[in-house]
């Protein structure tokens, strides 16, 4: 998460407005004088907001303003606003929530003066830091193979399970129409565009604490339960998944299992973590030609020191060729 350098510091004066604090010469403490972002740079609401106690955005409020709040917290991945809400600009119920997720940790947006834990109302520092985070969304290199935002493509969230984190970053945008979509050892962030979560090895079928649906399907199971035909898929998404080209952990390996389902042609969007990359990039990098490449940084939260995330897109064209240069031996 980006830290902002404090630049101004506006005292704060009661309002008597319902569920804004009544304290007097607070201090606040933010970072513009103006909202820059695209997101919001053209709301004279918000930008009142910004510098006045007495324009804080309260639940229950209606408007376009209201809708630009929404539409920045679901880009940002902070959770599902409900349909109703969204379709009649209304600060609800859910609309709060999103907000108090936002403003929890690692962010932590409170007043220390008369705080101990975030409010839901997006205040002076709220859309202060809301527009700072904005500006560095809109700095992300926009693709058309694979999402680089917690928050995806627009579609509908609803139908999406709860996500782990991350949301949909890293994840693929518009697969090929054909072909079987899987995604190994996946979790649910890529079921709305069709893809199925497999695992190669057997072990690490199961799903994570707190995650109820079935197990993910096993890649070599018999047809009958939903194993995969070789050369079948067209469309394989790997986020921060092991990948191994031995047989210490499995048999047969993700290596062998990936590089036996994927048709010639067959597109690999892989994501990982600094750790992860370092590890497994450089196996997933022997798949083939690497048609996108993408490294974003964020910054630690608490810390001085960046962390990648490292997206890759790249194209399996003979996988029985590739295969063979890993030099395995067969499997039983």
């Amino acid at each position: 998460m980006m830290h902002h350098q404090s630049l101004y510091l506006w005292e704060r004066k009661s309002t008597g407005h319902a569920g804004i604090a009544e304290e007097q010469n607070m201090v606040v403490v933010l970072t513009r004088k103006r909202l820059v972002s695209k997101q919001f740079k053209d709301n004279q609401k918000l930008q009142r907001c910004l510098l006045s106690p007495a324009d804080h955005v309260l639940p229950g409020s209606r408007g376009e303003h209201v809708g630009l709040i929404q539409e920045a917290l679901t880009k940002l991945g902070m959770g599902v606003i409900g349909a109703s809400e969204i379709s009649t600009e209304l600060y609800g119920q859910s609309t709060q929530q999103a907000v108090l997720r936002y403003k929890g940790p690692p962010r932590n947006i409170i007043n220390t003066d008369y705080q101990r834990t975030p409010d839901n109302i997006v205040g002076q520092m709220t859309i202060d830091r809301l527009d700072a985070d904005m500006v560095e969304f809109e700095k992300v290199p926009e693709s058309l193979l694979v999402t680089l935002t917690e928050a995806g493509p627009k579609h509908d969230h609803s139908k999406c399970p709860t996500l782990q984190s991350g949301g949909h970053k890293g994840t693929p945008i518009n697969p090929l129409p054909f072909g079987k979509r899987i995604n190994i050892y996946g979790t649910h962030e890529t079921d709305y565009l069709g893809f199925d979560d497999y695992a190669p090895n057997p072990n690490f079928a199961g799903r994570g604490q707190g995650d109820p649906s079935p197990p993910r399907f096993l890649t070599n199971a018999p047809p009958h339960l939903h194993g995969l035909e070789a050369k079948s898929v067209s469309n394989i998404a790997i986020r921060s998944s092991p990948i191994f080209a031995n047989h210490v952990h499995s048999n047969p390996n993700e290596v062998e299992e990936i590089l036996r389902v994927a048709m010639p042609g067959c597109r690999v969007t892989y994501a990982g973590t600094d750790e992860n990359f370092s590890t497994f990039g450089p196996t997933v990098l022997r798949f083939g030609p690497v048609i996108e490449r993408h490294v974003l940084t964020t910054r630690d939260p608490g810390t001085t020191a960046d962390s990648h995330f490292h997206v890759i897109v790249l194209v399996i064209l003979d996988p029985d060729t590739v295969l063979r240069s890993f030099q395995l031996p067969p499997f039983l």
